[in-house]
């Protein structure tokens, strides 16, 4: 077996991201967690904050370290999409108030020391606006020579889901997201083209329902209550599943299909701030950036994600 993956979560739980949280330890084995970086997105940073460390208790993981970083974005403040995620942003459910402790350090400082310092190269995963992953990029550029990969979820070929041109997470920063897509490296593009096919099914949330575990009951509810949003706004089937794609991603690389493309982001404040243009035919003849997906076996990846969710009761799935 190869060695647990080296990997930073750059996330703003919400309830996907949370459920990704949980995929992460799950799967102990596959990574060596470093620390879950945190920033505002979904709802404020006081409840992404919070709900890390929930997640991390629910899955009796004390010892993961979580860092708070920005509360908003570069240049405006912060759009929060309480709707989606509810108003803690963990719809569907009452956690009680965690017994874990954010870590003191700043998350765009302790980015910026473990890249640096860490003896192996690190897989960085986002699921949220990119503000921290930025600042910590243009104030040590160094860091993305210890970068293995960059996941991000974010963007779109075609709609948004936050205007009728963007994506919520480059949205809600289009100038960290642009950074990023000019730092350099080539970054691997998890977007709403595909995670609209992650769609969260009644069929799927009755075997979810079989697992008697604290993690399985605690998760019902929440998918259960946030898929009415998506239902009602995106004509899908059920809830999407957006920022676990990426952790099934680094679990299963086959579920999913793409290539290797040029992105830019649009900074302008007209009514596609926010947008990312994909080249996909390679019209303009401009370097790779990106490998960009707009495919994904979602009965696989939701088989993946209930096998891992059992694993916290030792169940059959």
């Amino acid at each position: 077996m190869n060695a647990p993956l080296p990997l930073i979560l750059d996330c703003d739980p919400g309830v996907d991201d949370f459920v990704a949280i949980l995929m992460i330890l799950a799967a102990s084995e596959r990574f060596n967690l470093l620390g879950i970086t945190v920033s505002g997105g979904n709802v404020a940073l006081r409840y992404t904050a919070e709900n890390t460390l929930k997640a991390c208790e629910l899955a009796g993981r004390r010892d993961v370290k979580v860092y708070a970083g920005c509360p908003g974005p570069l240049l405006r403040t912060l759009a929060i999409e309480d709707g989606v995620h509810g108003e803690t942003g963990l719809k569907g459910i009452t956690l009680p108030p965690s017994t874990l402790k954010l870590q003191p350090e700043h998350a765009v400082d302790f980015l910026i020391e473990t890249l640096m310092t860490f003896p192996q190269k690190v897989t960085l995963a986002t699921t949220a606006p990119l503000t921290n992953v930025a600042l910590a990029i243009v104030r040590e550029p160094r860091i993305l020579d210890n970068i293995e990969e960059i996941v991000t979820m974010g963007g779109s070929m075609h709609l948004g889901n936050i205007t009728p041109a963007a994506e919520y997470n480059f949205y809600a920063d289009p100038e960290a997201a642009h950074i990023l897509y000019t730092c350099g490296k080539k970054i691997t593009t998890i977007g709403i083209d595909v995670t609209h096919q992650a769609v969260v099914s009644l069929e799927w949330l009755e075997q979810l329902k079989h697992l008697k575990n604290p993690v399985a009951k605690t998760i019902f509810p929440m998918l259960h209550a946030f898929r009415e949003y998506d239902m009602k706004y995106f004509e899908v089937g059920g809830g999407v599943l957006h920022d676990p794609c990426v952790i099934g991603y680094l679990l299963n690389r086959s579920l999913f299909k793409g290539k290797d493309v040029h992105v830019e982001v649009d900074t302008s404040f007209s009514l596609t701030r926010g947008r990312t243009v994909v080249d996909w035919w390679h019209k303009r003849g401009l370097p790779i950036n990106a490998h960009v997906f707009n495919e994904v076996n979602a009965e696989e990846f939701f088989d993946l994600l209930l096998g891992l969710l059992a694993r916290y009761g030792g169940e059959a799935p």
